[in-house]
């Protein structure tokens, strides 16, 4: 009886342990050394293999490789399609929360924020808490400053020393 080649040695481990334990993740080096023969016997095999319908095999671009047996690949297409629908789905959840999010943010706007947002651009009187009065146009705020125009040129006020923001309201 002649001796088996290594090729069909190979082939014959890869359908062994693809029946044992259905899918393969690795490299071919890793494979290689598991049927002890050389990477290019295995990749030849694989082809070989997979020409024949016994497996598919998918490259992870420099992580190594999936094999997986081919009769249990259309289940598995339609977990893939039924799990790529869920992650849509599970985006589309995020992104209404996301929405609904910025949206209560708006709403969550303290009245200070609301007031001085309308009053960007307009005249304002700004009395502070040691009693001086400053007039002009509010140019922008943070949380702890507001910054405007004055008539010797800009200022920037701390919040923590105002004590009345005048203004007109427009109607």
């Amino acid at each position: 009886m002649p001796s088996q080649s290594k090729s069909e040695k190979v082939k014959i481990w890869i359908k062994e342990y693809l029946s044992e334990f259905g899918e393969y993740n690795g490299t071919i080096e890793e494979l290689s050394n598991l049927t002890n023969a050389s990477p290019y016997i295995v990749k030849k095999v694989l082809k070989e293999l997979e020409k024949e319908g016994f497996l598919k095999s998918e490259s992870k671009r420099g992580k190594g490789l999936t094999i997986k047996l081919a009769e249990s690949s259309e289940p598995q297409k339609e977990e893939e399609v039924a799990k790529v629908e869920e992650k849509e789905e599970k985006q589309k959840n995020v992104e209404e929360v996301e929405v609904k999010e910025k949206k209560e943010k708006e709403k969550k706007k303290s009245l200070q924020d609301r007031v001085l947002s309308s009053l960007l651009g307009k005249d304002v009187t700004v009395f502070l808490i040691s009693g001086t009065r400053l007039e002009g146009k509010l140019l922008d705020f943070d949380n702890f400053t507001l910054s405007m125009t004055a008539p010797k040129g800009k200022s920037l006020v701390y919040k923590h020393a105002i004590a009345t923001i005048l203004y007109d309201v427009e109607e």
